[in-house]
């Protein structure tokens, strides 16, 4: 699994995520976001809905694109139906598409504690790439 650091931006938040695969870019990105967005989300969550989740860049090769269009999938689910991503399995994930399955738990405001809100992703400083050793970076801005 990715790490990711926490770094402030002017009135926002900024990730900086280092993972060893795309797909683990992905996942820890999406871990990221969700650790923003709550407080804690306990172990015991089990994830109640699992969704083929499909998201393409709209300029070929652009992962900045596919990114931000990943994080704000994910994001648009939480905000509609309370739904947050536990679990990954990816089918696929290159340069311009991603897909996955996604097992998401529900977040119940009685025992789950909210941390901020985000409103989106930004395409601000926004970075994405490979490392010569193979492994994968991102920087990545959200809007709080």
């Amino acid at each position: 699994m990715g790490t990711f650091e926490v770094f402030d931006h002017t009135a926002d938040v900024g990730l900086s995520i280092r993972a060893g695969t795309l797909q683990d870019l992905l996942e820890t990105a999406a871990r990221a976001v969700f650790a923003q967005v709550l407080e804690d989300l306990p172990a015991e969550v089990e994830a109640e809905e699992v969704v083929a989740v499909k998201v393409e860049g709209e300029a070929a090769g652009d992962l900045g694109e596919l990114l931000v269009s990943w994080l704000q999938e994910l994001l648009f689910r939480f905000e509609t139906r309370r739904l947050v991503p536990i679990r990954f399995e990816f089918e696929e994930a290159a340069a311009d598409r991603a897909r996955a399955r996604v097992g998401f738990g529900r977040f119940d405001p009685r025992r789950h504690r909210a941390r901020a809100e985000v409103k989106g992703v930004t395409y601000h400083e926004l970075d994405v790439h490979a490392e010569a050793d193979g492994s994968w970076r991102a920087r990545v801005i959200l809007d709080v």
